[in-house]
Parts: C-alpha cells; sequence; structure tokens
C-alpha cells in the first residue's frame, strides 16, 4: 500500500478503483497494479526529492491501488 499524504487522500468507491487499475493497466487488473508498483520504483530511482511530484501525478491511482489492496488483501492471507 501506498503511505498517501493527508492532502492527496481521496475516498473512492471499489467500483471506480478497479476501473482505475484496469485503466491503468490496459484492461488487466493485476497489470495495473504491478504498473503503479514500477511506477512507484521508478520514482524512486529518480533524482526527485519531493514526493508531491509522484502524488500529484499519480493521485487517483495510488487512491485506487490502496482501495483495491484493502478489499483484497484478505484473500491472501492465511
Amino acid at each position: 500500500m501506498f503511505k498517501i499524504p493527508s492532502f492527496y487522500e481521496m475516498n473512492v468507491t471499489f467500483d471506480d478503483a478497479c476501473r482505475t487499475i484496469k485503466n491503468f493497466g490496459n484492461g488487466s487488473m493485476l497489470e495495473g497494479m504491478e504498473a503503479m508498483n514500477m511506477a512507484w520504483e521508478e520514482h524512486c530511482k529518480s533524482d526527485a526529492e519531493d514526493d508531491d511530484v509522484f502524488f500529484e501525478h499519480f493521485e487517483y491511482e495510488v487512491n485506487a491501488f490502496n482501495k483495491v489492496f484493502s478489499k483484497m488483501k484478505p484473500l491472501f492471507v492465511a
């Protein structure tokens, strides 16, 4: 999950979050989740000194990621 600064936190429905992540992943929820992780990793490798740049650009996607992750997490916990 992303630790989203409160300024960028949004309340999204699960359906909207799924649509956003699927769109980010070219129609695949799993690809969308992986693409968001990759976007964060690329940001961390960059020379950006401020995470606000990332959160400004991916505000909807990170909120959607967290919503999907939190709803799906119980499926993977033993």
